[in-house]
């Protein structure tokens, strides 16, 4: 069972930065939100998911995506943001963030591995001498993938004393919790907005670790969670089936059985 992320970075962005002048954020956030648009709409279409990660940087979830099918994506996104130059790097590993630490190798060896601006790498080993790039597995496993979609319950009773800044304040915490403790698991923890997060979860942690987390989170947080989980071959698939179990908690507290973390088959 395998995990395929992508890293998606604005290249040279910090030096660019400097040429266009002091009065130069307004025009950054505009070109970042647009950069995360154009990612989501790519990747997407063919099964992906992506996270901002620190919006000069992103990070894609891309089992069953190609090598070429990130040219595809590069090339169509090279040419319509020309001022703004783009990498890819790919990794896979058994947990996701082992294939993410298999990321931080490949750009450490870029020079030996850059395929117009794509590295690519297929069970973490090097390239060949004289060979720029090994195409990837297809990773089309049934289920390889396991991501969780956690958000709070009743959180308009939770924020209906605290400001707008405050609530906001409030969330970080809970993402920085929420983080740490999926960490430790070898899983990726992204906020979506509003006070909803998605984990990219190694695909073996059970059911019954996965709510001992979330029951630690709320005791030590004071804040209540759901947590639905989903498994699929690709990305959006086991994000639609996290939703759909977040879904039917929802449905089961209206008919009066209060569970908060619940696995769809």
């Amino acid at each position: 069972m395998v995990c395929q992320i992508t890293v998606i970075k604005l290249e040279g962005y910090g030096a660019w930065t400097l040429t266009i002048g002091s009065d130069r954020e307004y025009a950054l956030q505009i070109l970042q939100s647009k950069m995360y648009t154009d990612l989501q709409e790519c990747f997407s279409a063919k099964n992906g998911l992506v996270f901002s990660n620190r919006f000069d940087e992103f990070i894609a979830v891309t089992n069953q995506i190609s090598l070429h099918d990130h040219k595809e994506i590069y090339d169509r996104l090279s040419k319509k943001n020309e001022s703004a130059k783009i990498s890819m790097t790919i990794g896979t590993g058994k947990t996701p963030l082992e294939a993410d630490k298999a990321i931080h190798d490949i750009k450490r060896d870029a020079k030996n591995m850059i395929f117009t601006n794509i590295y690519g790498i297929r069970e973490n080993c090097k390239v060949p001498e004289g060979q720029q790039t090994i195409e990837l597995d297809n990773h089309s496993g049934h289920n390889d993938l396991k991501i969780l979609h956690i958000d709070v319950n009743s959180s308009t009773s939770i924020a209906k004393n605290l400001s707008t800044y405050e609530i906001t304040n409030l969330i970080m915490r809970l993402y920085l919790a929420i983080s740490d403790s999926f960490l430790k698991e070898e899983s990726m923890t992204f906020f979506l907005g509003g006070d909803n997060f998605m984990i990219v979860a190694k695909n073996d942690i059970q059911l019954k670790k996965i709510a001992e987390i979330v029951n630690f989170l709320i005791s030590s947080t004071g804040i209540k969670l759901n947590c639905g989980i989903g498994n699929g071959n690709n990305a959006r698939r086991a994000a639609e089936k996290a939703t759909k179990s977040l879904d039917s908690i929802r449905a089961y507290r209206r008919s009066g059985k209060i569970i908060n973390v619940f696995e769809s088959n």
